[in-house]
């Protein structure tokens, strides 16, 4: 294990410069920026990995389904039982997309192939289903993980796969409602390229990577700690046999959460990768993992209550809005924002290339940027933003503004838009 505050540096993915151009001659994401949903959304996931991508969008107990077209986004819905949360979008082979929706208060989960709903079993009214996840097996069949978890502290971890005849078959991981959990465990299943299928499962108060071996599910610890535990979704992904998995880590006696970053190879890896944000995804490239992650400026910090100032963080730029999702795909990138005008979908052919700096000082820099302004914010919390000023850069990238006259404990963010991708790169700043 590794002291929690530490940041662990992990190997680069191998990858020859041949392939890796073969790859991004295929691949490569054209630049571009949508609105998708006006107003704000409570969940949204993305379907990346293909020329026409497709963003899931939570509103209520209903999914919006929208596939990016030639010119446009086509557009279908999907109705639920109740308010949910999305645990997972993927497209099958036949180009439907498989979604994974599970209830709020966690006394449902479903999943929906394109064609019809398969409800997943809860052996008790008093169990309650944990963040789950979803991948497509070798044949691209849909592969669910789940943790059933009872108020006795037992959970009951379990993978669902729909074999070649279309039936539904759940097998049992772990039995005797091992390992114990004080709240809900999480659930997502990888598959390797060999076709071998492994689930990896948060509890509180660690992480472990299940695998079959020789009939048996055995578990490998990826992470543990004596002051945090793991909360919310988990984000994983495979390089090979290497398994990568990320999640938010919540400090309660400390602090701030933070976003452990956790990898097994021929060995397990684990430590804090970002401290103060909560994880919004994990994406592998050929330079290796990439996090996506939210960080904010709590209420409190202002004198008032509710929520906070946040901003986003990607592969280390930061980014105005909230992190809804991100994917990489080949050499470019897919983004989903949560702005305050509504849902955007943003990709690049590239990956982010624009690191904005803003200081105390109000002064600031735009590195990788070509010209133009930045756009400086008023935030407060629960409070409309105010566009407080707006400055060019100079020829090296550096802006600055004169300081407020009438100090007001308030946020400030200072917005560069790239104008080859719409991107708008950000810094958050407490004056």
């Amino acid at each position: 294990m590794h002291d929690k505050r530490r940041y662990v540096k992990l190997a680069h993915l191998k990858r020859s410069a041949l392939a890796a151009a073969a790859l991004a001659l295929l691949t490569a994401t054209p630049a571009r920026a949508d609105l998708l949903f006006p107003g704000q959304v409570t969940d949204a996931r993305l379907a990346a990995g293909s020329r026409n991508p497709t963003v899931g969008i939570v509103a209520g107990a209903t999914v919006q389904l929208l596939t990016r077209g030639a010119n446009d986004w086509s557009s279908s819905t999907v109705a639920f039982a109740s308010p949910l949360e999305l645990d997972g979008l993927a497209r099958l082979p036949s180009g439907r997309i498989a979604m994974l929706a599970r209830a709020r208060d966690g006394s449902w989960l479903t999943l929906w192939d394109g064609q019809r709903r398969r409800d997943l079993h809860r052996d008790s009214r008093e169990a309650r289903f944990g963040p789950a996840g979803l991948t497509l097996d070798k044949a691209g069949r849909p592969v669910v993980a789940y943790a059933l978890w009872y108020p006795s502290r037992r959970t009951f971890l379990r993978l669902a796969r729909i074999g070649a005849d279309g039936k539904l078959r759940v097998q049992r991981i772990t039995r005797e409602g091992f390992p114990p959990s004080l709240t809900v465990a999480a659930a997502m299943p990888v598959r390797l390229a060999s076709g071998e299928i492994r689930v990896v499962e948060t509890y509180v108060p660690a992480g472990i990577e299940w695998r079959l071996e020789r009939g048996a599910w055995w578990g490998k610890l990826l992470h543990s700690s004596a002051l945090g535990f793991p909360v919310g979704r988990i984000f994983a992904a495979v390089s090979g046999s290497t398994v990568y998995a990320a999640w938010t880590e919540a400090f309660p006696t400390l602090g701030p959460p933070a976003v452990v970053l956790a990898t097994r190879g021929d060995r397990v890896r684990s430590g804090v990768a970002l401290e103060d944000a909560t994880a919004a995804g994990l994406a592998l490239t050929p330079e290796g993992p990439e996090l996506a992650a939210n960080r904010c400026l709590p209420a409190a910090s202002f004198g008032l209550e509710g929520n906070g100032v946040c901003g986003g963080l990607v592969a280390g730029s930061g980014v105005d809005g909230i992190v809804a999702d991100y994917a990489a795909t080949g050499t470019g990138r897919e983004l989903l924002l949560q702005l305050p005008d509504g849902l955007h979908w943003f990709a690049s052919p590239t990956p982010l290339p624009v690191r904005v700096t803003f200081s105390a000082d109000f002064t600031g820099r735009v590195d990788g940027g070509a010209g133009g302004t930045v756009s400086i914010y008023r935030e407060r919390p629960n409070e409309p933003r105010t566009l407080f000023s707006t400055v060019p850069l100079a020829a090296d990238g550096a802006f600055s503004i004169p300081a407020p006259l009438t100090p007001v404990a308030a946020a400030y963010r200072a917005v560069y838009v790239d104008p080859a991708t719409g991107i708008p790169y950000a810094a958050l700043m407490r004056s």
